[in-house]
């Protein structure tokens, strides 16, 4: 075990529970610690001070900031890659190891890339790997080898997230003093308030400060406690959006990994605070070299001495504090280099570490710590994507809020400076003030919804901003010394390297940030912005707020893809014979929101049987929707591309719908019942999109057409008998006369034709003659409680003619065989209408539709080759069948022209079939394509001129 060489004694704001020691492993070594450690304390209280190696270079790195944006303290835990152990609390157990070292984070092979350094400048990889091309294969290998960060286990358990939807009046961004106070001050004038704290408790810097601070976080967070403030730590406002619509990445939640809670505020309080600014100078990043808030931080609040003897290079109140604290903490202090005084320190050198730090004037100071106070950034990015663009005060060294909206108000250090009776001050008028205005946009909102229950009164005078302004304290502009270094430790980017980029031409803060990645790391700017900037103010030789900075965007903080997915809270639907499926072993698939039978054990035979005798399948997730009114068809003519003003009673027509972008949204049927009511499906999953749009252009667009709309869904279970011996069975079931009688004739009731019957003594069954299949069939639509009788019915009744159950799977093999495509799987987010091959089917003479113009341009792009095509494949091999989402590339290339979208094997054909998107120049039928499967292996296929693999005149479908 590692011995614990640099933990101090009890400190009076520590935050480790020292009854609760822990134990766990880093780098293959045991490690001891305390409950309330974070990874990085505790192995920094062994005096380690080497936790990763640098992306680029390999240089060994140890901790900047000991805080959450610290860009040194990535680590693998367990199956968990990229962990920034300098705010992940230690676990006991837990396994964690360094990310980005090999064989060891000792001794690093690749850091042989720092001697040829100077030759891998900024732009070196868009100058050295483009050409020639056909090596790139070749680099790709190498460059993968030296690819930073931790690995995934794709075998290892699935972890768990959760999502959440909260409405409050005033959302407080920032658990630091003036925060807390604006969030008491809001909740005692009565509104709603959720606090976000970015750390692990509340107090901000107050964490860290003196014994008068300590006492004055105490009473705030009793405050706050009191007042029914909700508080969120370990949490981070992420993202603001329109009308304070906001994200909330919640980091600490039992049960889960991470929650991501979306908020609607009223008004937004951004209390984030300050982040304390690197020093730019030879060496800056060397173990050892840390800023001075990570030193207090170390030393207050996790008892950890962070070194022997030290240099603190000072420019504000904070670096004096530092020094205090390190003699405290016993530590030797070899010198205090003043900025105010105008001095400053050169380079730090040393083997790994800090062992010597060189002055401005030459001489050289023992010491394996520097500690640097050069300054801060403000954290603007949320009001920045309010709108707000941060405005540069050269007496404070940095950038500040300008004007951000109404409702989105500003507090503490991100607001100013002060005295921390003024910050407090600040804070209690901002959440009073937030209350107020929240209590005004409240008003509004209510008024403005329809069926919301009415305000009282009138609206109430927006409040005036009458707060004191807190003031800018003057600060030495201390960005880079006279030697250059790191600007962005993430991503191994310097001060040299932006200035090459500017020599290239590369000359604004947004070609800069493109051209050497500085600021796109894991830290996304927060420590590296203002630097660059100021670095290339000073090259170009122009004022830094001049220069400008680039834009920060959501999220503030990153998110994995977990929580963004989150806890899966659609409903999860069973049809009425779901009990019957189970009972008969249907293998489930969750498909959309339903739990469906995939097959009863052999999708194949169910084909054979259905293109032999009769088979039924639960079809009852198709969405459904009953119209009714004397408008329905000109709805319907507004929804569909295609014409409905002259379909008869008793008629059924398969419609497409795109949206206002041109882009295939769903397709269905629609059959007219009476002369005011029709009967509308839609694809399963698209059955909420296309009741919205309905609904979206009844409300907004066409609000003087007489159409109801009634989402029918689960109202009723629908089957569909398909099969040659398909009228023989529905004739059993039905009556050829007396009431709800249903003749099955071809000629009493054809192809495309909708009927009102009893069936099996259920009457106003829905039954239309439609072929999916492509198999003599029929759809029922029967009232959801008779499902279940309806169903056994057709089974008995069925039994001599072979009758069966087929599943999801074989009708997807049946369809592909008649070469019927399926929205969202064989389409996308870009596919038109004529990539599909229906583009005859859109009227572009009616006077309006949706998504028209669209459909106007994707049919004139279609005439000029412009867009893919939809094309039935033949595989050359009949035994091979591509995987869906297979690559076709041009021949002899690699040069992607579309993808197999559907692939089965047929039992009907005997061989494999497929549909795909290809390029308009291979959609000739005859053509020859390239398909590179899942194994790298290719293998060929040739376009099918007719438009179905089986039946292609469509004789079974109509008998």
């Amino acid at each position: 075990m590692a011995r614990i060489t640099h933990r101090l004694g009890v400190q009076p704001g520590e935050v480790i529970d020292r009854d609760s020691p822990l134990t766990f492993t880093w780098n293959g070594r045991r490690m001891s610690g305390y409950r309330g450690d974070t990874i990085a304390s505790a192995i920094s209280a062994s005096g380690q001070r080497i936790l990763s190696r640098s992306m680029k270079y390999h240089r060994p790195r140890g901790l900047l900031t000991a805080d959450y944006w610290d860009p040194n303290a990535l680590v693998q835990v367990g199956d968990e890659p990229n962990v920034r152990a300098a705010h992940r609390l230690a676990a006991a157990g837990m396994v964690v190891d360094p990310q980005n070292a090999w064989p060891s984070l000792g001794f690093d092979v690749k850091a042989m890339n720092g001697v040829v350094g100077r030759f891998l400048t900024a732009g070196f990889y868009y100058k050295t790997f483009m050409k020639p091309a056909t090596l790139w294969p070749l680099y790709e290998r190498v460059l993968a080898r030296f690819a930073p960060g931790g690995t995934v286990d794709l075998r290892a358990p699935r972890p768990r997230y959760d999502k959440r939807f909260a409405h409050v009046d005033v959302l407080v961004a920032g658990g630091g003093p003036a925060g807390m106070a604006a969030a008491v001050a809001a909740a005692e004038r009565g509104a709603t308030v959720m606090l976000v704290e970015h750390g692990h408790q509340l107090g901000g810097h107050l964490n860290w400060g003196s014994r008068v601070e300590l006492t004055v976080r105490d009473e705030l967070v009793g405050a706050v406690a009191k007042a029914g403030v909700e508080v969120l730590t370990d949490a981070t406002v992420t993202g603001r959006y329109e009308d304070n619509w906001c994200a909330v990445n919640q980091r600490s939640v039992d049960g889960v990994v991470e929650r991501l809670v979306k908020v609607r505020a009223k008004v937004l309080v951004v209390a984030a605070g300050l982040i304390e600014r690197p020093y730019v100078f030879d060496g800056n990043d060397r173990p050892g070299v840390l800023l001075s808030g990570a030193v207090r931080r170390l030393i207050n609040l996790y008892a950890v001495r962070p070194g022997d003897r030290a240099v603190v290079f000072t420019a504000n109140a904070e670096g004096d504090a530092t020094a205090d604290d390190l003699e405290r903490a016993g530590v030797e202090i070899a010198a205090v280099v003043d900025a105010r005084a105008g001095h400053r320190v050169r380079r730090a050198t040393g083997r790994k570490t800090v062992e010597k730090v060189q002055l401005e004037d030459g001489s050289t100071v023992k010491a394996d710590l520097l500690v640097t106070a050069a300054g801060w950034t403000a954290p603007t990015s949320l009001v920045n994507m309010a709108g707000d663009r941060p405005v540069y005060h050269p007496g404070a060294a940095r950038f500040l809020p300008d004007n951000p909206p109404e409702t989105v108000l500003v507090t503490g250090g991100l607001a100013g400076d002060g005295t921390l009776e003024q910050l407090v001050a600040h804070g209690v008028a901002t959440g009073r003030l937030a209350c107020d205005r929240a209590v005004v946009v409240g008003h509004r909102l209510r008024a403005m919804t329809p069926r919301a229950v009415a305000p009282d009164g009138n609206e109430p005078p927006w409040p005036v901003d009458a707060r004191t302004p807190l003031g800018v304290a003057d600060h030495p502009a201390l960005f880079r010394s006279s030697t250059h270094g790191f600007v962005d430790f993430s991503e191994d980017v310097t001060s040299n390297d932006v200035v090459a980029a500017a020599d290239e031409a590369y000359d604004s803060v947004e070609l800069v940030k493109r051209y050497t990645t500085v600021t796109m790391g894991p830290q996304q700017g927060k420590l590296e912005t203002v630097n660059a900037v100021a670095v290339l103010a000073e090259h170009r030789r122009e004022p830094l707020d001049d220069v400008g900075t680039t834009v920060w965007r959501p999220p503030f903080s990153p998110i994995s893809l977990g929580a963004l997915a989150g806890r899966h809270q659609d409903p999860t639907r069973r049809s009425a014979l779901q009990g019957w499926h189970e009972d008969y072993g249907a293998r489930p698939i969750l498909a959309g929101q339903w739990i469906r039978p995939d097959h009863y054990g052999d999708p194949e035979a169910e084909v054979r049987n259905t293109r032999t005798n009769v088979g039924i399948i639960d079809v009852t997730p198709l969405g459904k929707m009953l119209l009714s009114g004397p408008d329905v068809p000109k709805l319907l003519e507004q929804l569909y591309v295609n014409r409905w003003l002259s379909l008869p009673v008793g008629s059924v027509r398969y419609g497409v719908m795109v949206a206002e972008d041109g882009v295939v949204m769903d397709d269905g049927v629609t059959g007219r019942l009476t002369d005011e009511l029709y009967f509308m499906t839609t694809t399963s999953g698209g059955a909420g999109r296309v009741y919205e749009w309905a609904e979206m252009w009844l409300q907004t667009e066409k609000p003087d057409f007489e159409v109801f709309v009634d989402p029918v869904t689960a109202a009723s279970t629908s089957i569909n008998v398909a099969g040659p011996k398909a009228r023989e069975l529905l004739s059993r079931l039905t009556s050829a006369s007396g009431p709800g009688a249903l003749d099955c004739s071809n000629d009493a009731f054809p192809y495309l034709r909708v009927r009102v019957a009893t069936v099996a003594g259920v009457p106003d069954c829905i039954v239309w003659r439609i072929g999916f299949t492509g198999e003599l069939s029929y759809e029922l639509h029967v009232p959801a409680g008779f499902g279940i009788h309806v169903w056994k019915q057709l089974m008995a009744a069925g039994a001599d003619l072979g009758c069966a159950p087929f599943g999801l799977e074989a009708q997807r093999i049946m369809r592909l065989e008649k070469g019927h495509f399926i929205v969202g799987q064989d389409t996308d987010g870009l596919t038109k209408l004529p990539t599909t091959g229906l583009a005859a089917l859109a009227k572009l003479d009616k006077p309006d539709s949706a998504g028209k113009p669209e459909l106007s341009w994707s049919h004139d792009a279609d005439a000029r080759g412009e867009l893919p095509r939809l094309v039935l494949l033949e595989p050359t091999d009949p035994a091979i069948v591509p995987s869906e989402a297979c690559q076709i590339v041009g021949t002899g290339t690699n040069e992607i022209v579309g993808r197999i979208t559907s692939s089965r094997y047929s039992p009907t054909l005997a061989r494999s079939i497929c549909l795909g998107q290809v390029s308009s120049a291979l959609a000739k039928p005859g053509m020859e394509v390239t398909i590179v499967l899942t194994d790298g292996e290719r293998t060929t296929a040739t376009v099918r001129a007719e438009h179905a693999f089986f039946d292609e005149k469509g004789v079974r479908v109509r008998g």
